[in-house]
């Protein structure tokens, strides 16, 4: 009996220190609550709506505390806050910029065009494309035809049959070396292997060295200026490869030297062809300005 009533007494006398210690806390957090609880059906509209993962904190403030700090939330009124929520316009672009969506295109950068960052595998195929594309096969006509009119190297003669051997060669050494350049070197260089075009707001003079000299520097991933180590390289094991189907008589090393000279001066001269192109289509009315 004595014992049932010191429980009781113990019970009587530790109720009103854990309903203090209740009421304290409550007191305590009430504020926080207070301010918590508008942002709280926000935060749970905006889950709904955009099916986000299921692990993100409890706590509303969490989720909005990267866009607000806590004295705007604490300014901010019920009413601003069920307003609904808008997403913040884009960036302007520059005027009369574009983004490139042309395969074929994609290794010739226009002056009003976007050029977004190119990964690896966009490097390959933009390569491999750009390597047996009307414009490259142009060039390995225009390359056999002068060979064969001076009858230099490849030396298979001058005959009609040697004129399809020299456009075969040719064509296998510039296809080899834009393979090796776009496709490998640049990828592992860092390199961009895009061409881009200076445009009709500088002088010929200004465009054709600016052309010309794309075959020796070129820039990096990130933009900045750098040796063309990719295209020397393509150009370097391309002619070093002609020495496996080239006639005899052209696979020793002074040829392949010249090989590649010609290779180096090739490039450089598709580059100073790429600039123009677009101008003199549009003098010929071939291709509307842009």
């Amino acid at each position: 009996m004595s014992s049932t009533r010191n429980q009781r007494t113990f019970r009587t006398q530790r109720t009103p220190r854990t309903l203090v210690a209740a009421l304290a806390l409550l007191v305590a957090v009430a504020p926080s609550l207070a301010a918590q609880a508008p942002l709280a059906t926000i935060s749970t509209r905006n889950l709904a709506a955009s099916s986000l993962p299921a692990g993100l904190p409890d706590s509303p403030g969490s989720l909005i505390s990267s866009s607000r700090d806590a004295s705007d939330m604490d300014a901010t009124a019920p009413d601003d806050l069920d307003a609904p929520q808008t997403t913040p316009p884009p960036s302007p672009q520059p005027p009369n910029a574009r983004t490139k969506h042309s395969a074929h295109l994609a290794m010739t950068i226009a002056p009003n065009e976007i050029a977004q960052p190119m990964p690896v595998r966009d490097k390959v195929v933009g390569g491999l494309g750009d390597a047996v594309s009307l414009f490259a096969a142009v060039g390995w006509v225009a390359s056999a035809g002068w060979s064969h009119w001076t009858n230099g190297s490849p030396n298979y003669g001058t005959d009609k049959g040697a004129f399809g051997q020299r456009l075969g060669a040719t064509a296998l050494r510039n296809i080899s070396q834009d393979i090796f350049a776009d496709c490998l070197f640049a990828p592992v260089l860092h390199e961009d292997p895009r061409y881009y075009i200076m445009g009709r707001g500088h002088n010929f003079f200004k465009r054709a060295i600016y052309a010309a000299t794309r075959t020796v520097v070129t820039r990096t991933d990130s933009g900045h200026t750098t040796p063309n180590f990719a295209r020397i390289g393509g150009n370097a094991a391309g002619a070093a490869l002609t020495a496996t189907y080239y006639p005899a008589k052209n696979t020793t090393f002074p040829e392949v030297a010249e090989t590649f000279g010609g290779s180096v001066g090739g490039s450089a001269l598709g580059y100073v062809v790429t600039e123009f192109i677009g101008d003199a289509l549009q003098y010929a009315h071939l291709k509307k300005k842009d």
